[in-house]
């Protein structure tokens, strides 16, 4: 009897997959959404762009759709009652591909490269424009020059008319991506979960005639004097053209070259309190060359930001052009690091980038065959050029692209009329006043001032402490995974 109920009970749960609480769902805007103009109870929808795994099995596939509505708002206004905007987003429906409609309990957990933090309730917040880099700057400057009419004057000159004020309220477009975390399990009929619809892997026959080639390719970038850098984790089959139509298809752009008008463009970036989407890359090298071309995604933040550098490599593989690429994800600003007083410091996982990538290109359809094959001889934990951890699973990712004629755009939306970003002119010019006026009052003076630098030290001091301390993560092998998923049920054909 308990063997039969045993039995029972093990074939209700493989009719069943589940995704446990935390899970994370990475999805992207179809709707704009913004705290000047959406409104209580105004319905928001997004697109998954990477599949839901568990143990190795597609849950959910990418395409499927989730729905939901704006909870809260808190816009700025003129500046009189709130300093800082807030918006809500509380996404309760997922329907997948076959039009089926289950509901879904999620938060919003991050907007990604976005320079707004999210609450443990998942409301984003946004910035208060009077704590950019340069608004504080000029307090400083305008506290030393007080009580003197004319200088007064010139305070105010410079308060209003140079400095630039980052946009208070809270606006993102359709294209602009989240990641939502479960906070109840979901749990999928298996018949109800379509097979993944996305390329399939590299035949039997390319991985043998592709593995002796991968062991002769470089495995490392190299930054001036040759010093090791970034792992190289990303390989693509096929042409220049099909290259830049996959990632301009999925939001990438191509990052500027480094001149005096860029660095002046970065540096207004930074002290405004804003977004460079097109930012120089600091020069790696393979084989002793530069890239042939660079591709990033940002959003609203100069500090965080999706890349990658890219090399086309002499040899072809049957036919095609090889290009190898690095893939890291920028994630704050680090200081008087080796070889440069200031850089980026990366996510310590480089896999996550890697399967960025893999995901937005897969997104679009350009993507013909997808595969991550394995390299002996890269570490599993290293070094960058500037002292960042960097963990990996040491495999490469393998995409062979197509010519991509119908691309799936990351700019899609179901937008009907623009949404306001924020008031008129007049608006913005009272609310600035206003802003800067409290600012003034609360922050420039010399025991806030005290408080501010001693709060920056101490920080900055714990945030050291916490790396330097830390234990890097591996991720896990690549064995491992694979054992997991043959003690499940089989993968899908479709999947990488």
């Amino acid at each position: 009897m308990s063997f039969l109920l045993h039995l029972l009970l093990t074939a209700h749960l493989l009719e069943y997959r589940q995704a446990p609480v935390g899970a994370p769902l990475h999805v992207r805007l179809t709707t704009t959404v913004g705290s000047y103009a959406s409104k209580v109870g105004s319905p928001v929808r997004a697109v998954l762009i990477a599949p839901v795994l568990v143990d190795g099995q597609t849950l959910v596939p990418a395409g499927a759709i989730v729905s939901g509505r704006v909870k809260s708002v808190k816009r700025v206004g003129w500046g009189i009652v709130h300093e800082t905007a807030a918006i809500g987003l509380d996404f309760t429906s997922l329907t997948l591909p076959s039009g089926d409609v289950v509901p879904l309990s999620s938060r919003v957990a991050q907007v990604d490269n976005g320079r707004e933090r999210v609450t443990r309730n998942g409301v984003i917040v946004g910035a208060r424009s009077t704590g950019s880099l340069c608004y504080r700057t000029s307090g400083y400057i305008r506290t030393a020059l007080q009580w003197e009419i004319h200088a007064a004057l010139a305070a105010w000159i410079i308060k209003t008319m140079i400095v630039q004020l980052p946009e208070a309220e809270i606006y993102y477009p359709a294209g602009v991506e989240l990641t939502l975390k479960l906070t109840q399990p979901l749990a999928l009929d298996a018949d109800a979960v379509e097979s993944d619809q996305r390329p399939v892997r590299l035949s039997l026959v390319e991985r043998v005639n592709i593995d002796p080639l991968l062991e002769e390719l470089p495995y490392r970038t190299y930054a001036a004097p040759n010093r090791p850098s970034d792992i190289v984790n990303v390989l693509f089959l096929g042409t220049r053209e099909e290259l830049s139509t996959a990632f301009e298809a999925a939001g990438w752009l191509q990052a500027h070259t480094s001149t005096v008008r860029s660095g002046i463009h970065q540096i207004r970036a930074v002290a405004e309190g804003r977004g460079y989407r097109q930012a120089p890359m600091s020069s790696l090298f393979v084989n002793n060359v530069q890239p042939d071309v660079s591709w990033e995604k940002g959003f609203n933040d100069a500090s965080k930001r999706d890349h990658i550098r890219i090399w086309r490599q002499p040899e072809l593989w049957h036919g095609r052009e090889l290009w190898l690429g690095a893939a890291t994800r920028d994630v704050d600003f680090a200081f008087f690091r080796p070889g440069q007083r200031l850089t980026h410091r990366v996510e310590r996982n480089v896999d996550h980038e890697r399967d960025k990538i893999v995901d937005d290109l897969v997104f679009t359809n350009c993507v013909d065959a997808v595969d991550r094959l394995e390299r002996a001889a890269v570490p599993r934990l290293i070094q960058n050029a500037t002292g960042d951890f960097m963990a990996t699973d040491a495999r490469v990712a393998v995409l062979r692209l197509n010519n991509c004629r119908a691309p799936r755009l990351a700019s899609e939306t179901e937008d009907q009329e623009p949404l306001p970003v924020h008031g008129g002119k007049l608006q913005r010019f009272v609310r600035r006043e206003i802003l800067s006026m409290r600012s003034d009052v609360l922050r420039t003076n010399v025991y806030y001032r005290a408080y501010e630098g001693t709060r920056w030290v101490i920080e900055a001091a714990i945030r050291r402490h916490r790396r330097q301390h830390a234990e890097p993560e591996l991720p896990p092998d690549p064995s491992v995974l694979l054992e997991r998923a043959q003690n499940t049920t089989a993968q899908p054909a479709g999947s990488p």
